[in-house]
């Protein structure tokens, strides 16, 4: 009988319980802000995907090389379907927070609620997903996450300008100039969310073309790598 991956990694599980109860606490925290003010729901947003950026960085290769996944990936199923099926268990805690949160502000009235579901707000989530989640295939549990907040954190210290243009500068933008927005979108895609900055048009999709399109290429790729599959005794 073959297993089912998807089964298989809820049953397992991919994450730390610290960081699940971080996520709960910071949903608590962001439904709390959000009964209280419902423009506020960028900021409820914000915490989530900063949460979500530790989440979705769960490492495949390592832990299939110590043998943690042999049971399924010895069952039969197909090697892509596999590195499908973790990529979404991996996502999922933190999407079921932000559709709580952007749920619970829609049907308070909250006008910001339908991006967070349609809009910007969630290509936001979405590039986080897939940027965490593929730059973190290789790595241990939680390190592209660690990685990348620390990477932002020198951003701001810096007070480096990401996108580089004025509001007046992106009505007619030059292809150098929305490229380096979408790169911008994709480094900090907190980008997306509050009174954002004006970013070249295109940009944004083009951002998350590019996430799409690295997840695409690691899943595709799966079948590369060597995860032994053998007794480790």
């Amino acid at each position: 009988m073959i297993a089912s991956p998807l089964r298989y990694f809820l049953i397992v599980g991919l994450h730390p319980p610290h960081h699940l109860a971080v996520l709960t606490g910071v949903t608590v925290v962001g439904l709390w802000t959000v009964a209280l003010s419902p423009g506020e729901l960028d900021s409820a947003f914000g915490m989530v995907l900063f949460v979500q950026m530790f989440l979705a960085s769960t490492g495949w290769l390592t832990r299939a090389r110590r043998g943690h996944f042999d049971p399924i990936l010895t069952s039969g199923s197909e090697r892509i379907g596999v590195i499908v099926a973790h990529w979404f268990v991996s996502v999922l805690p933190g999407l079921f927070a932000w559709g709580i949160v952007s749920g619970v502000d829609w049907a308070s009235g909250g006008a910001p609620g339908v991006s967070a579901l349609v809009g910007h707000r969630l290509l936001a989530f979405a590039i986080v997903s897939a940027v965490s989640w593929t730059a973190g295939f290789a790595l241990t549990r939680g390190a592209a996450g660690a990685l990348w907040a620390a990477g932002l954190v020198a951003v701001l210290l810096q007070r480096a300008d990401l996108l580089g243009a004025s509001s007046t500068a992106v009505a007619t933008a030059p292809v150098w100039l929305v490229v380096r927005h979408a790169t911008a979108v994709v480094v900090c895609p907190f980008l997306l969310l509050g009174s954002r900055p004006p970013l070249a048009p295109g940009s944004a999709a083009g951002a998350g073309c590019a996430a799409a399109l690295a997840l695409l290429l690691v899943c595709r790729s799966a079948d590369r790598f060597d995860v032994y599959l053998r007794d480790r005794t």
